[in-house]
């Protein structure tokens, strides 16, 4: 079996769990008690869903978060977010490193100018576009392994990018859940999202947007 073929059945039984899941990921409380029912396994099954959800984001990524914070506490529910996504970030580098053209292309469009920056400087733009949560995290994986950034330095600057937004997602996530335990705590932490996050998204837009000059000798 060839590497393309294994990753066609790959992106197949991904798809087809996505399909299987689907109703439940459209009813968090469904997919909350999914998730728990599984006992010791519910790790291994949680760990899946945030892989998949890198493939296919059919749900916003901080509503798995806060799942997590709730059933594993702060720090399990954060390292199990946090390995899911670099697994399911791997896993999206190397269908696309290894599909191809066919397969991601379609995913760059919606990356915009986005997926020629990564002929540049690669590593400053997948770690960037970790800090920018408007921008498709799955698109980038896609783009990155099309790219010929080393798998390495992908995997480092998504870990560096990660850790920050995962944190936040994570707070953001278990307060919206209990919105009626926290509501202040929830509005701060969506001002510290807006600062944080759209001061990145700002100094990159002006600094692709205003190159500075070369200095003259």
């Amino acid at each position: 079996m060839t590497k393309k073929h294994f990753s066609f059945i790959t992106l197949l039984i991904s798809l087809a769990i996505v399909v299987f899941l689907y109703p439940k990921l459209q009813n968090p409380t469904a997919l909350k008690a999914f998730v728990s029912q599984w006992g010791l396994l519910s790790i291994f099954i949680d760990l899946v869903i945030v892989m998949i959800l890198a493939l296919f984001p059919v749900i916003p990524f901080v509503l798995m978060a806060g799942i997590n914070t709730i059933l594993y506490g702060w720090i399990g529910g954060f390292l199990l977010s946090l390995c899911g996504s670099l697994l399911g970030a791997s896993l999206g580098f190397w269908l696309a490193r290894t599909l191809g053209q066919a397969w991601a292309q379609p995913k760059m469009s919606k990356l915009g100018k986005w997926g020629s920056l990564l002929r540049g400087n690669s590593f400053s733009v997948v770690l960037l576009s970790r800090l920018i949560p408007v921008l498709p995290s799955a698109a980038v994986n896609y783009a990155a392994g099309l790219s010929l950034m080393t798998f390495p330095s992908f995997l480092l600057a998504t870990l560096l990018g990660k850790i920050p937004m995962i944190v936040w997602e994570s707070w953001v996530g278990h307060d919206l859940w209990r919105i009626s335990h926290h509501p202040r705590r929830l509005l701060l932490a969506l001002a510290i999202g807006v600062l944080v996050f759209g001061s990145v998204g700002l100094y990159w837009y002006f600094t692709k947007k205003f190159p500075k000059k070369p200095r003259l000798l």
